[in-house]
C-alpha cells in the first residue's frame, strides 16, 4: 500500500475574506459548518453517487408501491433474448465485475484525493495557528492622549477581536484534531482491509503451474531434478502455491472483519473518533466503500476458489470418479481395470502432497465445493480400493500371489482376504483423517458462519465409510460361500488339501475325521473374523473420535462402517453354521463310533480337544468386542462341551469313557479359563461325571470282590454261610450245614492263607485318578476281610460246632494288615 499524503491545511485569511464578501462562503465556513464538516460526506464523482443511490434505493425498496408494480410489468414485457447459454452468462458476469472494479477504483482515487486535500488543509490550519500565536505575543499600546471613554471603547473592540480570534483558533485546532483522527482511521482501515498487490495478482492470475512437480510426475528422479535445476523451480512453485492459499485465507478474514465492522447494529468503536464529548459528530467510514470492497474481494475470491476447485478435480481426475468401470467378478482381467485409473499409487501421492492437502482445507470455506470434492474423492477411492481387492483376488497385487489360489484352503483363504482388507482400511483411515480431521483443526469453527451439520460436510468417518463400502459385497459373498461350503454335510468327495495341511491326516478315510476338520475350520474362521472385526472397529472408532475432537467415547461408534458391519454379519452367520454343524456331529456320534470302532466318548473327546487346540492358536478368541451375547455363547467352549457330553454321556459304559470326558473338561478349563458361564457348565457336568464314575467304580468293586473271594478260596464258604443264615433255626450248628464241614473249612482257610502271600486284588490301572484307584483296592480288601471275619467269628462261636479250630492261625487284624500291604 502506498503512503497517504499529509493532512490538508486551511488558509484562515482566505476563509475570513470569503466570509465577508460571499454569504454562501460565510455559511460554509461558519463555526457550525466547520465543526460538522468532518461528519459530512466527502465529494464524490457522478458514477459513485449513482451507485450509492442504487444501493440506498435497494435497501429502502417498498414492494407494495405502485411504481414497483409498474416496474415489474415493464420487465415482463421487455424483449429479452430467448437463448441463454453459459457463454452469455459468463460475459454478463465479467462485465458486471469490470464495472464494479472500475467503480471501486474511482472511489479509491476520490478517497486519496480527499486525503491529500485534508492534509493540505491541516497544514494551512497549523500556519494560521502559528500566525495567531505570534500576534498574541506582540504588545498592545494605548495612546495616552485618548480620553477614558475612548480608551474603554477601543479596549472593548480589541477584546471582541481577540475573542473572535480565540474562537477561530479553537475551532481550527478542533478541525485539525478531527482531520488527524480521520486520517488515522482511514490509514488503519487501509492497513487492515486492503489486499496487497501480490495477493491481488495471485487471486486473479495464479494458474497452478508446476505446483505438483515435486511428485516427480514428469519423469526423472530427484537426483536428476537437482542436477537440472528443476528442484529449485518446484520449490518456488510450491511456495507460490502456498502464497496463493494464504491470500485466500486473508481475503476470507478481511471479508468477515468488514462484515462485522460495518454492521450498523454493531457497537464497535473502531471507526469512531476518540472524543467522547462529540458523540453526535463521531462517524464511521462510509459503508458504501466497505460494500464495494467486499464485492470486489468476493469476486476475486469466488474466481480463485473456482479455479482451485477445477484444479483439484483435474489433478485427481475426479470428473471420472465412478464405480461403473470396476469389475464385479474376480475373473476380470487386471489390464482392463488399470486403464481406468490414475497411475499406480499416484492418487495417494497427490492426496498426501502438502499443497493438495492444504488446498482441500482452504476449500472448506466454500461448503458446496468442499462437500462435492470430498464426495468425489471418496467415490474415486472406493473405485480404487474395490479394484485393488478384485485384482488381489484374481491376479495378485503388489507382488503377492492371487488370493483365490488358496481357495482350497478355507482358513488361509479367508485369512488372506481379511488381512488385505484390513491393510486397505488402515491406509484409507489415515487418508480420511488427513483430508478432514487436519482441516477441522486448521479451520476454526469461528471463522465460518455455518456448522458442519448445516453445511452437510462429510466427516472423516463418512469419507472412510464411503471409501470402503465397495468391499462389503465381494468380501461377504466369498466368506459366506466358504461358510456354507464347510457347513454342508460331507458326501464322500475328496478332502481338501488345505484341511489336511491345517489339521492333520489321521483317519482321513473316516467321516468322523472329515466332520471334525470342517468343524475346526469353521471355528478357526470365526476366530479370524472376530480378530479382524475388533481391529477394524477400533480403527473406525479412532477415526470417528478424531473427527469429533475426542468427544465421541461410544464403543459402538465404529459399527456404522460397512466393513465392520460386514464382518459382524459374517461372524453371526459363521456362528450359526458352526452351531448347526456341531449339532449334526453330536447327533451322529453313534454312527461315527461304529465307523471308527471307537467309543462315542472317544469320538466326543477328539472333537473337543481339536477345537480347544484351534481356540488356543486363534488370535481372535479372548478379545473383548461388541458382538452379541448369543454369538459369544455359541462360540464358547462351554457350549461345545455341553452339546457333546450331553450326547455322549448316555453311551459312557466304562471308566475309560468317563475318564475321556473328564480329560476333555480339563482341556476346556486349560484353554478358556474359569470364565463365568462356561465355568458353571463345566462344574455341573463334572459333578454328573463324578457321580457316574462313583457308581461305575462301586459296581466294579463289587464284581472284583466276588472274583477275589473266589480266587482266595473263601467264595464257597461265604455262600454256605449266607444259605445257612437263610434257614437258621435255634440249635443249628454250622459244622452240620452242607459246605461248612470241618474238612471244607480247613481246606478253604488253608487256600486263603496261601493267597495272602500275593493277594489277587486288581491294580485298577484303568482308573486314572490315583485316589479313586486306591479307594477301589482298599474297598476290595475290606470286603475280603469282612468275609474272613464272618468265617472267623462263626468258627470260634458255639454256632460253629467245630472241635478243632487250630487251623485259624491269623486273626482278623492280621489278615487286614496283610491284605492292605
Amino acid at each position: 500500500m502506498t503512503a497517504l499524503p499529509p493532512p490538508p491545511t486551511f488558509d484562515m485569511n482566505a476563509i475570513t475574506s470569503e466570509s465577508k464578501t460571499d454569504p454562501e462562503a460565510e455559511i460554509k465556513h461558519s463555526p457550525a459548518s466547520l465543526s460538522a464538516s468532518a461528519a459530512l460526506p466527502l465529494p464524490v464523482s457522478s458514477s459513485s453517487r449513482i451507485l450509492r443511490n442504487k444501493v440506498e434505493n435497494a435497501i429502502s425498496l417498498n414492494t407494495t408501491a405502485p411504481s414497483f408494480n409498474s416496474a415489474l410489468i415493464a420487465l415482463s414485457t421487455l424483449q429479452t433474448p430467448t437463448k441463454i447459454d453459459a457463454r452469455s452468462i459468463r460475459t454478463a458476469i465479467e462485465h458486471d465485475a469490470l464495472h464494479q472494479a472500475k467503480c471501486l477504483e474511482d472511489e479509491m482515487r476520490r478517497l486519496v484525493t480527499v486525503v491529500k486535500e485534508m492534509r493540505q488543509g491541516i497544514k494551512n490550519v497549523v500556519a494560521v495557528a502559528d500566525t495567531v500565536k505570534d500576534g498574541i505575543r506582540e504588545a498592545v499600546h494605548v495612546n495616552k492622549g485618548e480620553t477614558k471613554s475612548e480608551s474603554n471603547s477601543k479596549a472593548y473592540e480589541n477584546f471582541e477581536e481577540e475573542r473572535n480570534l480565540a474562537r477561530m483558533l479553537a475551532e481550527a485546532f478542533q478541525e485539525r484534531n478531527d482531520a488527524s483522527q480521520r486520517y488515522e482511521a482511514i490509514h488503519e482501515f487501509m492497513e487492515r482491509f486492503d489486499v496487497s498487490d501480490n495477493d491481488s495478482y495471485l487471486l486473479e492470475n495464479y494458474n497452478f503451474e508446476n505446483v505438483l512437480d515435486q511428485l516427480n510426475g514428469g519423469g526423472g528422479s530427484i537426483m536428476e531434478m537437482s542436477i537440472s535445476g528443476e528442484e529449485g523451480s518446484a520449490q518456488a512453485s510450491l511456495k507460490e502455491g502456498m502464497a496463493f492459499l494464504d491470500a485466500l485465507n486473508r481475503v476470507a478474514k478481511i471479508r468477515k472483519e468488514l462484515s462485522s465492522s460495518f454492521d450498523t447494529s454493531s457497537s464497535s468503536s473502531l471507526m469512531r473518533t476518540n472524543n467522547p464529548e462529540k458523540g453526535s459528530g463521531a462517524t464511521r467510514l462510509a459503508p458504501a466503500s466497505a460494500i464495494r470492497i467486499v464485492e470486489n474481494l468476493a469476486s476475486k475470491q469466488d474466481d480463485a476458489f473456482e479455479r482451485l476447485y477445477h484444479f483439484l478435480h483435474s489433478k485427481l481426475e475426479l470428473s471420472q470418479a465412478s464405480v461403473a468401470h470396476v469389475p464385479t467378478s474376480s475373473s476380470a482381467s487386471s489390464s482392463a481395470v488399470l486403464s481406468h485409473s490414475l497411475g499406480e499409487g499416484l492418487m495417494d501421492e497427490i492426496l498426501l502432497n502438502p499443497f493438495v492437502k492444504r488446498s482441500i482445507v482452504v476449500l472448506r470455506q466454500v461448503p458446496a465445493y468442499y462437500r462435492h470434492t470430498l464426495e468425489l474423492i471418496a467415490t474415486s477411492r472406493r473405485s480404487e480400493v474395490t479394484r485393488k481387492f478384485l485384482i488381489a483376488l484374481s491376479s495378485g497385487y503388489d507382488g503377492m500371489a492371487p488370493i483365490e489360489m488358496k481357495a482350497h484352503d478355507p482358513v488361509n483363504y479367508v485369512g488372506d482376504m481379511l488381512a488385505f482388507v484390513f491393510r486397505t482400511m488402515s491406509v484409507e483411515s489415515e487418508l480420511a483423517k488427513g483430508l478432514v480431521v487436519e482441516g477441522e483443526t486448521e479451520v476454526s469453527s469461528s471463522d465460518n458462519d455455518f456448522t458442519e451439520d448445516d453445511m452437510g460436510i462429510m466427516s472423516a468417518s463418512d469419507v472412510l465409510n464411503d471409501t470402503v463400502s465397495g468391499l462389503h459385497r465381494p468380501l461377504k459373498s466369498r466368506i459366506s460361500q466358504v461358510i456354507s461350503s464347510l457347513a454342508r454335510r460331507h458326501d464322500g468327495e475328496d478332502i481338501d488339501e488345505g484341511l489336511v495341511a491345517m489339521h492333520g491326516t489321521g483317519g482321513m478315510d473316516e467321516e468322523a475325521s472329515t466332520a471334525r476338520l470342517r468343524l475346526a475350520s469353521l471355528y478357526s474362521i470365526c476366530g479370524l473374523m472376530i480378530f479382524y472385526y475388533s481391529a477394524m472397529e477400533k480403527s473406525a472408532r479412532k477415526v470417528s473420535r478424531s473427527s469429533t475432537n475426542g468427544n465421541d467415547d461410544n464403543r459402538t461408534s465404529g459399527q456404522s462402517n460397512p466393513l465392520v458391519q460386514c464382518l459382524l454379519e459374517c461372524i453371526q452367520e459363521g456362528a450359526s453354521a458352526y452351531a448347526a454343524s456341531l449339532r449334526v456331529y453330536c447327533a451322529m456320534l453313534e454312527s461315527f463310533s461304529s465307523q471308527s470302532r471307537d467309543s462315542q466318548a472317544t469320538v466326543a473327546h477328539s472333537v473337543i480337544t481339536r477345537l480347544c487346540d484351534v481356540r488356543a492358536a486363534s488370535p481372535g478368541y479372548g478379545i473383548e468386542c461388541n458382538i452379541s451375547d448369543e454369538t459369544n455363547r455359541v462360540l464358547s467352549l462351554g457350549y461345545l462341551y455341553e452339546m457333546v457330553i450331553e450326547s455322549a454321556l448316555q453311551s459312557c459304559s466304562n471308566l475309560d469313557d468317563v475318564s475321556m470326558m473328564k480329560t476333555a473338561s480339563n482341556s476346556v478349563r486349560k484353554v478358556e479359563g474359569n470364565l463365568g458361564e462356561s465355568n458353571e457348565i463345566l462344574n455341573k457336568w463334572d459333578t454328573i461325571l463324578q457321580e457316574k464314575e462313583a457308581a461305575m467304580v462301586d459296581d466294579q468293586i463289587l464284581s472284583d470282590t466276588h472274583y477275589v473271594i473266589d480266587e482266595c478260596g473263601l467264595g464257597s464258604i461265604g455262600n454256605a454261610i449266607e444259605s445257612m443264615s437263610a434257614v437258621y433255626i435255634e440249635g443249628m450248628i454250622a459244622s452240620s450245614h452242607p459246605g461248612l464241614s470241618q474238612d471244607s473249612l480247613e481246606k478253604a482257610i488253608a487256600s486263603f492263607y496261601a493267597s495272602l502271600k500275593d493277594p489277587p486284588i486288581p491294580t485298577y490301572q484303568k482308573i486314572k485318578d490315583p485316589i479313586l484307584r486306591k479307594y477301589a483296592r482298599n474297598k476290595v480288601a475290606e470286603s475280603v476281610t469282612s468275609i474272613y471275619e464272618k468265617i472267623y467269628d462263626l468258627a470260634r462261636s458255639e454256632k460253629g460246632g467245630y472241635d478243632n479250630i487250630s487251623f485259624l492261625v491269623h486273626d482278623v487284624e492280621a489278615v487286614k494288615s496283610l491284605l492292605s500291604s
